[in-house]
């Protein structure tokens, strides 16, 4: 009696931790989120990422089961301010590893790549070499394309299989223009917020 009390005591422990993990291989994930303006300017930054599961349960540990999971997405985000004057468009393909401590708590971290579009325009309201950040200097309108490179910080709370919650931390360790453009800082919004979405 002791030893089915203790068999039947071990299964319900492992079962419950099988269960810690939340991303699968197979699983499109589809997230909603604003971030902050890496311009410092007050405007939101909007973002669309959607990721797909590649693999799961890879790593084999006694205190959280079969764990560890990677990803692949991709990310579109939108920014203007100044009436449209100038916004910017980032499209970055994303990959990402993923390891569950807690039940429910998704952590991941990743690397990102892709192009950012941006477009300014001065008008009739500042001289075209008045503000690098707008443009390399005697332009006064115009849109460009450049590269970026970054990695990314991301913990995600499920409140089911399908819903939850996200914040992430992003910075960028590259960006391919060598205009003044680009004296501003980060492409990326550094902090984001959101809804996630699991199908």
């Amino acid at each position: 009696m002791l030893f089915a009390s203790l068999f039947i005591c071990t299964m319900v422990s492992a079962s419950n931790v099988e269960k810690i993990q939340f991303a699968n291989s197979g699983d499109f994930s589809l997230e909603l989120m604003a971030g902050v303006s890496p311009y410092a300017m007050g405007m939101l930054f909007i973002l669309i990422d959607g990721m797909v599961g590649l693999k799961d349960g890879f790593i084999h540990t006694k205190k959280f089961g079969d764990n560890g999971a990677v990803d692949l997405g991709l990310l579109v985000g939108f920014e203007a301010f100044n009436d449209g004057y100038y916004w910017t468009l980032p499209i970055v393909a994303r990959g990402g590893f993923h390891f569950e401590f807690v039940k429910r708590l998704d952590l991941y971290a990743g690397v990102y790549g892709g192009v950012e579009l941006y477009h300014w325009n001065l008008g009739y309201f500042m001289p075209a070499s008045s503000d690098p950040l707008l443009g390399s200097s005697g332009d006064d309108k115009g849109t460009k394309a450049s590269g970026v490179i970054g990695n990314y910080l991301e913990a995600k709370w499920h409140f089911t299989k399908l819903f939850g919650v996200k914040v992430e931390f992003a910075h960028d360790w590259w960006y391919g223009a060598t205009d003044d453009h680009w004296k501003r800082g980060d492409v990326m919004p550094w902090f984001a917020g959101g809804l996630s979405f699991n199908f």
